[in-house]
């Protein structure tokens, strides 16, 4: 059954716990490679197309898929079964009882609230059970926390980091992957320094002894100037809801080629798109600009009376919407007629997602020196603990809204349905 089959959003919270009961769970506890785990992983969900249900219990019922179980199911569906064995066997095969649950804790913290994209995390847990599996070959033991808990340990643990990173980075084949492989572990040492598990975080600088370098990256980006002349140009609704898509909610083509009426909460002052299913999962963008223009296009395609709520329908099937290919022609088509290149080249929509992650990573920066501001007002410990453990869901959702609407002020101004059009503090 795939996820529009599901229905997942039209399901009370009761009905969520049946049918993870009577449906979800026992397929789950047929897995042999998950018999140690009380409940599905985000992975394990998507994989087996029920990554609905996560969307549906956070955005509907304020859940996160841990709260659900643990709350809304019942301990039935809690139990782990481990095949009869004495002891489960350790999700990161960490034999330090107390490094296992730290790290799982911050795994699973990450899982629960999608934190960081599943890719992401795939490849963070990858890469730190090879650095535990290294630590415990060099050194006879993987006790982490134990080796870092006091700061009279820093030099020592601090070498014994270094063994372990020069041991990986021999069978690593780049300083690219070298320098990803330390910004894969780092974070998870990060968070157990903020929580109070480290007293240190052994990583904190250690590519610049090795002399790394990074090449040189082709990911140039537009800039606003170039926004406002793709702006400028765009002579239908179609077009600017191009150009709104691309650089202003940072969707893939394939994405903009789907759009579909369905999709789109313009009211209130929490305008989204929701997703039940994209490349990383279910989820929802947060419409910062264009809401005026969202509303455009709809009165100018129901005026049709074969139409099917697709924002960008397919000229010759009214029941289906065009390619992605489409999508990107169209918005070539447009740069070249608004004079708009990127080193050289036409832009594409790539160079425009690029821009809305530009913004986005700008906009988090901000956010960052603001909560380390707060951290040394208030004695926390770092920003990181203020953001994380002060603040609610809604408030960390509110913030980021805000920074991102003022990112984008420059390109795509304070009109149109934007955010910062609507309230002013926004922007200040």
């Amino acid at each position: 059954m795939s996820e529009q089959q599901h229905n997942w959003s039209r399901k009370s919270l009761d009905e969520l716990a049946k049918y993870y009961t009577n449906h979800i769970h026992p397929e789950f506890l047929t897995d042999s490679t998950h018999i140690n785990q009380p409940y599905p992983t985000a992975t394990w969900l998507r994989e087996h197309g029920y990554s609905g249900i996560r969307y549906t219990l956070r955005e509907h019922h304020d859940r996160t898929f841990t709260e659900f179980v643990q709350k809304d199911v019942g301990e039935d569906c809690l139990q782990i079964d481990n095949g009869g064995s004495e002891s489960p066997q350790r999700r990161f095969n960490i034999e330090h009882e107390a490094t296992e649950a730290a790290v799982d804790a911050y795994f699973t913290r990450r899982e629960d609230r999608e934190l960081l994209a599943e890719s992401t995390l795939a490849s963070r847990r990858s890469r730190f059970r090879t650095w535990v599996k290294t630590y415990r070959r060099h050194h006879g033991t993987d006790a982490i926390l134990a080796h870092a808990d006091d700061i009279d340990n820093k030099a020592a643990e601090r070498r014994r980091a270094r063994d372990v990173l020069d041991d990986i980075a021999d069978n690593l084949g780049s300083d690219q992957s070298r320098l990803t492989f330390v910004a894969d572990v780092r974070p998870v040492y990060s968070w157990l320094t903020d929580e109070g598990y480290l007293a240190f975080n052994p990583l904190d600088g250690v590519e610049s002894e090795y002399g790394w370098e990074r090449p040189d990256a082709d990911n140039q980006s537009l800039q606003a100037t170039d926004v406002q002349q793709l702006l400028a140009a765009a002579d239908t609704p179609a077009e600017t809801l191009l150009v709104t898509a691309l650089p202003g909610w940072g969707l893939r083509p394939s994405e903009v080629a789907q759009l579909h009426v369905s999709q789109f909460a313009l009211g209130g002052d929490d305008p989204h798109i929701a997703f039940e299913e994209r490349k990383n999962g279910p989820g929802t963008v947060a419409l910062h600009y264009g809401v005026h223009t969202v509303s455009d296009r709809i009165g100018q395609l129901a005026a049709a009376d074969d139409w099917q709520g697709y924002l960008f329908p397919s000229p010759t099937k009214t029941d289906t919407h065009v390619h992605s290919d489409t999508i990107t022609n169209r918005f070539k088509r447009l740069a070249d007629r608004a004079d708009v290149s990127v080193d050289g080249q036409l832009a594409t929509p790539r160079t425009a997602r690029r821009f809305w992650y530009s913004m986005y990573s700008s906009a988090m920066v901000d956010i960052r020196a603001e909560m380390d501001n707060i951290a040394d007002e208030q004695g926390a410990q770092s920003g990181t603990v203020v953001w994380e453990q002060y603040l609610s869901e809604a408030d960390r959702r509110r913030r980021r809204r805000q920074a991102m609407a003022a990112k984008l002020t420059d390109a795509f101004g304070t009109g149109n349905g934007s955010l910062a059009g609507q309230n002013k503090n926004l922007i200040n």
